[in-house]
Parts: C-alpha cells; sequence; structure tokens
C-alpha cells in the first residue's frame, strides 16, 4: 500500500552527516559456507509482519532447499529444560530421539545430531549443538546444552530444535523440528518429555528470503512548482525518510543486532552521495525517523536513477554485517542507454518510486521486504574501498 500526504509548511530536515568507516564486502557477508550454516539463518516468520507492512514482490533465495525436502520427517525427540539460578544459565538436556526417517534407505540408517536456538538469536555463537550419532535412527545423545541468559530475557525466546542426518560433503538432511515458546515456563525440574519432530511451518525459501521490512517515505521537492507543471527542467530535492525496520536478522549473541541505515543515489557511491542514520543498540525493531535529502536533482534525472538503501548491523571492533537492502528506480535494467546490474527494482520498488515522480510536494510511504543477502546491492569494488 502506497500512502500519499501533502507537505507541512512546518516540517524540517537535516541531511546526515558522512563518516569514514570500512565497509566489509558483501561478498563475506553473503557467503555461504555449507548446507548446515544456511539453516541456522532460519526463523520461523513473526505474523506480525504480514499486518505491519505491504509486501513487495518476492526476491528470489539464495539456496533453493535441495535435499531438505528429500527425506520425510517422522519421529520423536525426548528432552527437559532446567535453570540453573546461580549460573544464570538454562540447560537444555537432549536425552534421546526414537523413529527418525532413514536417509540411507538401502541399509535403513541415519547419522542423526539435534541442534538448538533461543529464538530471535540465529547467530553462530547462539548455536548448541549435538555430537553425532553414526549408523541409526534411535540415537541416545544424553548431553546438555547450555545457554547463558537471564530468566527475564528467557521469557521472551523461543526454543528452536532441529534434528539433522550429518554428511560429511555438507548437505546434511533436515529430520525435522520442534518450536516452543518459553514464556511461562517453569524450570525448576528438568521433566522430559517426548515431543513430535514437525515439518517446516513456512517453506524453505520463503524463510531464507525474508531478512526483516523497512518503511520508507519519499518526497521530491521541487524548487519552484510553478517551473514543475510546466514540464521545463526544474532542479529540486529527493527527500528520503527512513522510519523503521522491523524483524531484522539478529547477528549479535544477546539475539539482537545494532541496525543502521546507509542510502546512495546510483549510479553515484562517491563520498557525496553516501549518507546513513544512527545506530541503534541492541535491538531487531529499529525507529529512527530519520531524513537523507540529495539536492540539485530533477525528476528527469531521477527517472534514471535508483536509490538503494541498506540496513547493516554495526561492529565496532570487526566488520558491519549486511542485513537486507531495497531499491527503487524504475526498474528499466539501463542507466543511459547501456544495460546496468543496478537498475533491478521491481513490484512496489518501482510503484514506490513512480508515484514519488508523478506526486511532487507529496509523500510517498510504503513497507518493504529488505532483499536478503546475495542480491547485489553494491559493487564488491566500491565495498572494499568506501568506509560506512
Amino acid at each position: 500500500m502506497l500512502v500519499t500526504k501533502r507537505l507541512s509548511k512546518s516540517e524540517t530536515f537535516s541531511p546526515v552527516a558522512h563518516c569514514c568507516q570500512k565497509d566489509t564486502s558483501l561478498a563475506s557477508s553473503q557467503k555461504w559456507r555449507s548446507n548446515e550454516e544456511n539453516i541456522d539463518r532460519l526463523v520461523a516468520v513473526d505474523d506480525s509482519r504480514s499486518k505491519l507492512c505491504v509486501r513487495s514482490d518476492s526476491v528470489g533465495s539464495t539456496y533453493s532447499g535441495a535435499g531438505l525436502y528429500d527425506t520425510a520427517v517422522r519421529g520423536q525427540v525426548e528432552f527437559g529444560l532446567r535453570y540453573n539460578y546461580q549460573a544464570c544459565a538454562l540447560d537444555i538436556l537432549i536425552k534421546q530421539c526414537k523413529d527418525l526417517a532413514a536417509v540411507d534407505i538401502k541399509r535403513n540408517r541415519s547419522d542423526p545430531y539435534v541442534k538448538v536456538y533461543l529464538l530471535p538469536d540465529r547467530s553462530k555463537s547462539g548455536k548448541r549443538k549435538t555430537k553425532v550419532k553414526k549408523n541409526t535412527l534411535n540415537p541416545v545423545f544424553d548431553e546438555s546444552l547450555k545457554f547463558h541468559i537471564s530468566l527475564n530475557d528467557l521469557e521472551e525466546r523461543t526454543l528452536w530444535l532441529t534434528a539433522w542426518h550429518y554428511d560429511k560433503f555438507g548437505r546434511n538432511e533436515f529430520l525435522g523440528e520442534v518450536l516452543m515458546s518459553l514464556e511461562n515456563e517453569v524450570f525448576d525440574e528438568p521433566t522430559f518429555k517426548w515431543y513430535y519432530l514437525q515439518e517446516r511451518i513456512e517453506p524453505f525459501e520463503d524463510v531464507f528470503s525474508f531478512t526483516g521490512d523497512i518503511l520508507v517515505g519519499l518526497k521530491f521537492v521541487p524548487t519552484d512548482m510553478r517551473v514543475q507543471k510546466t514540464g521545463k527542467r526544474s532542479f529540486g530535492a529527493l527527500h528520503v525518510k527512513i522510519k523503521e525496520a522491523r524483524n531484522l536478522i539478529a547477528v549479535k549473541g544477546n539475539g539482537t543486532s545494532d541496525p543502521f541505515c546507509k542510502s546512495y543515489l546510483l549510479p553515484d557511491r562517491s563520498g557525496s552521495s553516501k549518507q546513513k542514520t544512527a545506530v541503534i543498540r541492541k535491538t531487531i525493531n529499529a525507529a529512527w525517523n530519520h531524513t537523507f535529502i540529495y539536492n540539485y536533482v530533477t525528476l528527469t534525472e531521477l527517472s534514471e536513477r535508483c536509490l538503494e538503501l541498506t540496513v547493516w548491523d554495526h561492529d565496532r571492533l570487526g566488520s558491519h554485517e549486511f542485513l537486507g537492502g531495497v531499491r527503487f528506480s524504475l526498474g528499466t535494467g539501463k542507466y543511459n542507454g547501456k544495460s546496468v546490474d543496478w537498475m533491478d527494482s521491481s513490484g512496489e520498488e518501482i510503484s514506490m518510486w513512480k508515484s514519488m515522480l508523478e506526486r511532487p510536494n507529496f509523500w510517498v510511504e510504503g513497507c518493504f521486504s529488505l532483499r536478503p543477502g546475495p542480491t547485489k546491492l553494491t559493487s564488491k569494488r566500491q565495498e572494499r574501498r568506501l568506509r560506512a
């Protein structure tokens, strides 16, 4: 849904200050090491996002899911929960599984192991897993997976347990999952219970491709509306209001991120084109309400240019991690008559940009799904050179 409103005379805008910190190459943040590391990014998508946003056209998933549906899910897992109040830690006691699906059908066996996250933390540091048990459909683990977390924080987490068949060549097979909200759970005594393993509720491609939503407002403010109405060339300013982002990927060990949003008006990737918001600490739902301004542009010029917005997790000591992005343009695939890979907007991205061009001096707003990591949103050469 696109919403428009007239410019308020009392509105004021302030361009963001430029900065010089080095970006990570998107190649490194988008690189999938194996099927297992792909699955580490899976999470049950919050139903509330469908109420918050009008979704843009879907972007292709980075991983086709090949092999993940080859084995029908069946069987059960037995585990218990115990909270250590003195150590402020949750022990997940994985006892055993039974009647798992056989990946090796001829020999009727699998090499299973169990992996656990406390959502929304799906970072590598937030992963715990058991040892692999070879050649069995009824593995006995008797292992404790420990998470250091306060009891208050635990109330807001969801236990996500998955069973896998291990493959030494990296093509691990999904054997089932259990999702359990930890709100109002009692952890005093580790009562072991059997839980049926379930199929994925969401298709793997949909979960892979979803990395969060961003709410954006666009407006072109001409210098002289009278000149603009006559169709003559008139310089103006592009206003980009970055309102908020929801359901971002949690990359920190505490189940949050430190997100900020960065902007370029392509094809210009120089320092004069780059603008960014402040960093919002420890959240996956960032509210910036910050406006970027690009001066001395015309509607004709903007019809051939592209606004790129990318969201990053800020890392003070290491490299920033790419969380997703969007591009607004007419999606022609060309700039000055030449084919370019960044003129690739689609669906609601195009509609938003077109509405902004057609309605000078009006805000056009929309909510969009962030494109996942593998989408080329910046050139590798520029990302190595530029600082965030």
